[in-house]
């Protein structure tokens, strides 16, 4: 749901409180990360990188209380930072040209932190509620724009501007970083699939040497038809052991229930799903799942 639309119905509810709370004419008022598993233990384990803080993506954000999630009113009017949105879209463009092919956004998540960044260099605070990005440098009101289509293609419209800031977003405090992990917790402001996953050949490869190293936790006379893919007896031992091997390799990593989350600094994390129907192993292309930035833990 928008950015615009999420706070209207908002507003709309707030009303309705009032209005249900007045009638009748009676006395009485009204009101309107995952777990982390046990890991076994890992013979001399690659130390994982000092903990250093994460970084602040946006120091314009950080000047700024949160951002009024009941807006007193929200309409379309003449904006204040298209101009600054376009320039910075264009900028990115230059910088990090990797992130697109022609009109085409590759790096969904980079996408957005890159307009995030510019934009705070231009002193404004910039974020993105997965769907259209806020822009603003004062409490008092903020403009809303869409800059992605339904095709992950470049787009520059302005949607308008709500009463108070609707930026920036409160997101509360990340969970603490899984056992093993040195880096900051992190969380993230958008995701999306790139064409590759950067950490796939070690994920695939943790894979590979699962099946040798601990051959107890597979059933490799029972494969998945179509597919050499056999069938893991122990789920929450195959994902622990998975996990603690990455961590092995300089990784944090942890499963979050559904997808292993890997990360080496607070940039961003990848996600895989290594297992298929929750039965037998899952290799391949297929394994990457997307990419969150900033880190998702």
């Amino acid at each position: 749901m928008r950015m615009l639309e999420k706070a209207a119905l908002r507003a709309f509810a707030a009303v309705a409180v009032v209005t249900v709370g007045s009638c009748g004419g009676g006395s009485g008022s009204g009101s309107g990360g995952g777990p982390t598993l046990p890991l076994p233990a890992t013979p001399a384990a690659t130390p994982i990188p000092a903990s250093t803080p994460a970084p602040v993506l946006s120091a314009s954000c950080a000047r700024l209380p949160p951002g009024n999630p009941n807006p007193t009113s929200c309409r379309t009017e003449a904006p204040t930072f298209l101009s600054d949105v376009e320039d910075a879209i264009d900028t990115l463009r230059g910088e990090q040209p990797g992130l697109f092919e022609g009109n085409q956004i590759l790096n969904v998540g980079g996408y957005y932190v890159g307009l995030v960044k510019i934009l705070d260099r231009k002193g404004l605070c910039a974020d993105f509620d997965g769907e259209e990005l806020g822009v603003t440098n004062t409490r008092d009101y903020s403009d809303v724009f869409d800059v992605q289509t339904a095709k992950n293609e470049v787009r520059r419209f302005y949607v308008g501007t709500c009463y108070p800031a609707l930026v920036p977003i409160s997101r509360g405090t990340p969970a603490p970083s899984p056992s093993g992990c040195s880096l900051a917790p992190s969380k993230e402001i958008a995701c999306g699939r790139e064409p590759e996953g950067r950490f796939h050949a070690d994920v695939e490869g943790g894979i590979s040497q699962l099946l040798k190293s601990r051959p107890e936790l597979f059933d490799l006379g029972d494969v998945n038809p179509g597919s050499d893919w056999p069938r893991v007896k122990d789920m929450d031992a195959y994902h622990a052991a998975m996990v603690s091997l990455l961590a092995g390799q300089g990784y944090c990593a942890f499963f979050d229930g559904e997808e292993i989350q890997v990360k080496r600094t607070n940039d961003f994390t990848e996600h895989y799903d290594v297992n298929y129907s929750d039965k037998y192993i899952r290799t391949g292309s297929g394994i990457y799942r997307g990419s969150c930035y900033p880190a998702a833990f």
